[in-house]
């Protein structure tokens, strides 16, 4: 952390939670546009070739190490501990405590990643590459030691993002983000000189250059830092506790990510590319919508919980929820009903064959099934983890993954093929949502009949839209027949009018949507409109 004497006070929440919101929901939409344009140029130059499926299958065992040694401390058990001494006005505290957490994590993560080089040939061998061709569990296992320096370095800019977002300041980490994309996109375009290894040094240098745009803002809050553990520190022990039962939970959902992908390597290589793709799609409304709104709202909540301001909690918490259900319910919709078309224009050029979209697309379909609920699991897990409760999400997760895991492998057994994994995936994100739901209520107390009727009216509205959107595809299939998995597909001549095609569809079910939404009195399309003129009437000031 950046070195200071004499910490000055800064201002917290400089920008107001709408502007904030903006500020996060921007950053993440520039990642995840960079995230596309990085994968088209990725798709064009390898498709779903083996080596690209060798590449795809390290990032589970990186995440892996990223998410238990540094990712529950960032999230769950930090902030809410650090922000905590903040409030108490208890700096120095603070300080330590994120020196002392600083020091952990990088001793954490050099082990880890030095016993996963040396234990890699036998990682790879039984899981991440279980189905692979010899030559291609070589590549992977060189893939993985050559890219270990990357949970490193995310490990440390992850935990600078933390502190940054403690103080609302929200700019910097998503800068940073898109920086990391960025590295990994100027990796890709060495691919034609440098093959699947200009993509590992993008990976190495995005990951340098996330952590480094960090400092200056640490350095603007005043951050300074000790060379110290401070193990017998009751602000480390409380993180500490914290921390134990989410780095559990992690450990089991990232093992679940590892099965799910030596699940598809039983398929080959181009089916672990292919799942890539289609979580890379889910994962872009999820966010956008979720990830955004749960980043901004976390300190909200850890605040409001530590002030003993239950009613703001719980009006916070429904508030976030059903805002994110609003937006990903549609968008689950529209993915799971113009998946060919979206995978289509995205990617199949090049290396990225008419076979790669039609695989691709079934996966997609049954990733959308769950994205509403695998975005509101995010607020309703934020609000746990802000109430110092990592136990309870955690030991819901646990479940849900072993039930995840059971499905999957029954699905594959049953000859549902790679489709029956993103499908069991789905069904355990919404087993996982509506169990945290339920057990939210005990804590928060009744929810009431206006968010269920609110819930149902969504769920409806979403429904409709599917159907219509679904009618509409099967009958422009007859001039149009490149919205369906058939060959013949071009991209030189095909592409604007498919791409026009789809955006008048996701705006033709967008506007269906929002109609029933306004014929059922659902309060979020007003609160969007007041918001987004909020936004308006600040940035014009």
């Amino acid at each position: 952390m950046a070195a200071s004497t004499t910490p000055p006070a800064p201002a917290r929440a400089r920008f107001g939670p709408l502007l904030n919101t903006l500020v996060v929901a921007t950053g993440y939409l520039l990642s995840r546009v960079l995230g596309l344009i990085r994968d088209v140029i990725i798709s064009a130059q390898f498709g779903t070739l083996p080596e690209y499926g060798a590449y795809r299958a390290t990032f589970n065992v990186l995440d892996l190490i990223y998410i238990v040694v540094a990712g529950g401390a960032l999230g769950s058990a930090f902030i809410p501990v650090f922000s905590g001494l903040l409030e108490e006005h208890r700096d120095n505290d603070a300080w330590h405590l994120a020196s002392s957490l600083l020091n952990l994590v990088l001793i954490g993560l050099v082990a880890a990643c030095l016993l996963i080089g040396l234990l890699a040939e036998p990682i790879v061998a039984y899981t991440i590459g279980n189905g692979f061709e010899p030559s291609q569990r070589a590549l992977t296992v060189q893939l993985l030691r050559l890219m270990l320096v990357q949970p490193v370095l995310l490990g440390l800019g992850g935990l600078a993002k933390a502190t940054l977002e403690s103080f609302d300041r929200f700019s910097l980490p998503a800068i940073g983000a898109n920086l990391y994309n960025l590295g990994i996109i100027g990796g890709a375009l060495l691919a034609p000189w440098l093959g699947i290894y200009g993509l590992v040094w993008g990976v190495v240098g995005g990951a340098v250059l996330f952590l480094l745009i960090q400092l200056p803002g640490l350095r603007d809050i005043g951050a300074h830092y000790t060379p110290t553990l401070a193990l017998h520190s009751p602000a480390l022990r409380r993180v500490g506790t914290l921390l134990a039962p989410r780095l559990f939970g992690q450990a089991a959902w990232q093992i679940n990510l590892i099965a799910i992908g030596s699940f598809a390597s039983l398929f080959g290589a181009a089916a672990v590319a292919a799942n890539g793709y289609a979580l890379t799609l889910m994962l872009l409304p999820h966010g956008l919508v979720a990830l955004s709104l749960g980043t901004v709202v976390f300190p909200q909540l850890a605040r409001l919980h530590a002030s003993g301001n239950q009613a703001a909690f719980r009006e916070t918490t429904l508030g976030a929820l059903r805002s994110v259900l609003f937006l990903a319910l549609p968008a689950a919709a529209l993915l799971a009903t113009l998946a060919v078309p979206v995978v289509r224009v995205l990617f199949e050029r090049g290396q990225f064959t008419a076979e790669s979209t039609a695989l691709t697309a079934q996966v997609l379909v049954f990733y959308a099934l769950g994205l509403g609920a695998f975005a509101g699991a995010e607020i309703i897990v934020r609000s746990f983890y802000a109430m110092q409760d990592t136990r309870t999400p955690v030991l819901v997760g646990i479940a849900m993954v072993a039930l995840n895991i059971g499905l999957g492998w029954a699905l594959v057994r049953a000859g549902f093929g790679l489709p029956g994994l993103a499908l069991a995936f789905s069904i355990a994100n919404t087993a996982e949502a509506a169990t945290l739901l339920l057990l939210l209520e005990r804590r928060l107390g009744r929810l009431g009949g206006a968010f269920w009727r609110a819930l149902a009216a969504m769920l409806g509205a979403a429904l409709v839209a599917l159907l219509a959107l679904t009618l509409l595809r099967m009958v422009s299939a007859q001039w149009l027949p490149t919205v369906q998995p058939t060959p013949g597909y071009r991209w030189q001549t095909g592409f604007v009018p498919l791409a026009l095609w789809l955006l008048g569809m996701g705006a033709l079910g967008a506007l269906l949507y929002g109609s029933i939404a306004w014929l059922l009195r659902l309060d979020e399309l007003h609160t969007l409109r007041i918001r987004l003129a909020a936004i308006a009437t600040r940035i014009r000031r």
